[in-house]
């Protein structure tokens, strides 16, 4: 009897206001056909309307997608309707059916509207994803459902990022896939995704799409994409003609200018005549503790002049002339902005720009942080920090911390000096995790939390001090650091990065023994290589690239082979690559170039500036450029080849084979298991069979040096952890048994010790 009334229900449902929206009643159906017959009841009868409005909602991902849903149904239980391996959200707001899908990220992207692999190619088009790029097959049953439950909707909303990307992305979905009119879409904004300021978003909605950050992100995209694609095509056939092969070389127009900044830093490296020069250290004992005196004088130039110093104070009583006592106060650090975030990751845990991205990305898409893509220091007073702090409190780790913020009686944070007008600072939103974070994950989660609750701390104050002694005619002295007020430092702890160094009492006039006077012999050095973090704030400093885009720019240079590992020496090829775009086309080598771009497609986004009048010029200069480049393609493609050809010498050459003398060893990769070993290149012929196993995970480079222990060539070996040396012979190494002894008796030691002890609960 209930069933047959609940189908009677059911059925006047569908013919009142759903024109046979449900073909059939089950699963998950069956949930939403019995919400809508819950929320019919809830909507007085004046107020009901003849049909529903139905809302589809485009985020950036799934998990975006999914919170989304959850905060705006009406129940926080919206259906999930799956179709294949994708799926949508469906919910109920306000009388309203909610469609929330996904975009999975770009699912357009440009394609040449003329055919051949040739170049020049100027004139573009959209396309869906697969039809470019073969490893995106996962885009096209999400662009089919989209295309699908977009047929019968009556108002499009984009919750994509908001930024140029998140919002090209959300315009190019609504236009190619639902095929609707972006100019009668809303848009969302938020910088977190929690369930108040998603519901926020939602009913604040702007009623328009936010076009001029549109345009920036479709002049970026063609611009990057004209570059790109047509230098990158014209090195590729400048090898081909002049070797038959087909390698790809690539470069771009933010690309180009990062490998100039690494060349000429590498240059001025590799020509550096290093001047020798000497230092004077004297040690004294004062109260028990041995003390560290430094010469007055930084660099001594010549060794004889060292040797009379040393002679002067060898044995002598020093007596301190003055004592100087400066008090200062450091306030506290300014909130992260993206670029602040990276350079403390990798300055604390190692961690590459893109590697911190990544994983901030992670935090932000499970609501545990606002957006990091943002270039912004403050924290704006509509961010309610007193909620935030009160999350924060329910997480064990940090309540004692919150509970110092609270009693110190400062909620108002600290602001820096760059803003963002889209995004805030990067913060914790307060939200507890809802899984256990990987250890990467808690490093950066514990960091962005700790940066955040610093900001409410109070002024450290320090005191250094100086101490000037005399010892005849010579000047040294000694340096102490104390402090007097932690202030913020202790929030921020593990990552405050000054050390005390306390001085025993001392005063004016007190005599010092001088126990041991040195000298030291050292070099003068250039300045040091880039690392990620140090190339990506050179990148924001000369204005290359976007905050988004540098940190997958730095890592390029190192995919693509040209530079080795992560201190950012050119390679081979990577010379190669730059000698022959500062000879022939020097324009994509020039950082004034790419930033006048960069300020031309700002202004674009701030409405001053046209996309086709900018596209155009482009592809003039472009043009241009390209027809210089074919008059000297045979020249270029020769050059090319030949770094080419070390390149791959330096990368695969391990060096003389030891067995048959005559012989060279290479790394080769074996055709049929696809497992890599060293091999003489003899072996081909029969030869000699001289053969060594290698790991096979990581990037494997030669060394220009031999085992201390066993003779053979060394390599190194680096992954995602740090890079390891080791040698071909490692397998039967006597060194690298002594390592695997000492590593098991280490072992060994911590389980005892385990078990005698027990675990710490």
């Amino acid at each position: 009897m209930k069933r047959g009334l609940l189908s009677l229900t059911l059925g006047l449902t569908i013919n009142r206001g759903h024109q046979g929206k449900f073909l059939h009643l089950s699963g998950v159906v069956w949930r939403s056909a019995f919400k809508t017959i819950v929320r019919m009841r809830s909507v007085p009868a004046n107020k009901r309307r003849d049909r529903l409005s139905r809302v589809l909602i485009i985020s950036e991902k799934p998990t975006a997608a999914r919170r989304i849903a959850e905060a705006l149904d009406e129940h926080s239980t919206p259906d999930e309707i799956k179709s294949g391996r994708v799926s949508y959200y469906e919910c109920e707001k306000d009388g309203d059916t909610l469609l929330v899908a996904y975009a999975l990220g770009h699912l357009f992207e440009l394609k040449q509207t003329e055919k051949g692999w040739k170049y020049p190619r100027l004139s573009t088009e959209w396309v869906p994803k697969y039809e470019v790029d073969k490893k995106a097959a996962e885009t096209k049953p999400i662009i089919s459902l989209i295309k699908r439950i977009s047929k019968d909707v009556d108002q499009f909303v984009v919750a994509t990022d908001y930024d140029i990307e998140g919002s090209l992305i959300g315009y190019l979905t609504l236009k190619y896939a639902c095929r609707a009119d972006p100019s009668q879409a809303a848009r969302m904004v938020f910088s977190t995704l929690t369930g108040n300021e998603l519901r926020h978003a939602y009913v604040s909605r702007a009623s328009t799409l936010d076009f001029p950050m549109i345009e920036a992100g479709h002049a970026r995209h063609e611009v990057d994409w004209l570059y790109g694609i047509n230098l990158t095509r014209a090195l590729t056939l400048a090898i081909k003609e002049a070797s038959g092969w087909f390698k790809i070389v690539s470069t771009g127009r933010v690309q180009g200018p990062t490998l100039a900044l690494v060349a000429e830093r590498d240059r001025d490296i590799n020509v550096f005549v290093p001047k020798p020069f000497w230092t004077i250290l004297a040690t004294t004992t004062q109260a028990d503790k041995d003390l560290l005196l430094e010469y007055s004088k930084k660099r001594i130039e010549t060794k004889k002049e060292a040797d009379e110093i040393v002679r002067d104070l060898q044995g002598a009583t020093a007596i301190v002339d003055s004592i100087t006592r400066k008090k200062s106060l450091q306030k506290p650090p300014v909130p992260f902005n993206l670029s602040g975030l990276q350079s403390e990751s990798y300055r604390h845990f190692g961690f590459r720009p893109s590697r911190t991205l990544a994983i901030a990305q992670k935090l932000y898409l499970e609501a545990l942080i606002s957006y990091p893509r943002t270039g912004s220091q403050k924290i704006p007073p509509s961010i309610d920090t007193e909620a935030i702090l009160s999350g924060l409190k329910e997480q064990r780790k940090y309540k004692t911390l919150v509970n110092r913020v609270i009693e110190g009686g400062n909620l108002v944070p600290v602001q820096g000096k760059m803003d963002d007008p889209a995004h805030p600072a990067i913060h914790p939103t307060g939200a507890k995790p809802e899984r256990r974070l990987t250890p990467s994950e808690s490093k950066v989660y514990d960091l962005i939390v700790k940066r955040f609750l610093a900001l409410f701390g109070e002024t450290a104050a320090r005191e250094s001090v100086r101490a000037d002694i005399k010892a005849g005619t010579h000047l040294l002295y000694l340096r102490g650091l104390k402090i007097l007020k932690r202030g913020w430092m202790d929030l921020y702890d593990p990552y405050v990065s000054h050390k005390e160094v306390l001085l025993p009492p001392i005063a004016e006039s007190d005599e010092m023994f001088l126990v041991s006077v040195t000298s030291e012999m050292r070099y003068t050095s250039p300045r040091p290589r880039f690392n990620p973090s140090s190339l990506l704030k050179l990148l924001e400093k000369e204005n290359l690239g976007t905050k988004s885009t540098r940190a997958s720019i730095v890592d390029s240079l190192r995919s693509r082979g040209y530079t080795l590992g992560d201190r950012f020496e050119l390679s081979t090829l990577g010379y190669a690559l730059f000698e022959t775009l500062q000879q022939h086309i020097p324009e994509i080598l020039s950082a004034e170039f790419t930033r006048q771009l960069e300020r031309e497609m700002e202004s674009i986004q701030a409405g001053e500036t046209d996309r086709e009048g900018l596209l155009s010029h482009v592809r003039t200069e472009l043009t241009q450029l390209l027809e210089r480049f074919k008059e000297q393609e045979e020249t270029i493609g020769a050059f090319l080849v030949s770094g080419l050809q070390r390149y791959w010498r330096a990368k695969e050459e391990i060096g003389p084979c030891p067995k048959c003398g005559e012989g060279t060893l290479f790394i080769i990769r074996s055709p049929k298991t696809g497992k890599r070993f060293v091999g003489c290149s003899r072996y081909k012929d029969g030869e000699c069979d001289q053969s060594f196993p290698l790991p096979q995970r990581g990037e494997i480079t030669p060394l220009d040096k031999q085992c201390p222990h066993c003779g053979h060539a060394m390599i190194r070996v680096s992954s995602r952890r740090r890079p390891w040396e080791t040698c071909i012979n490692w397998t039967e190494c006597p060194g690298r048994q002594e390592d695997l002894k000492t590593l098991q008796d280490k072992r060994g030691m911590a389980e005892s010790s385990t078990k005698e002890g027990g675990t710490d609960e």
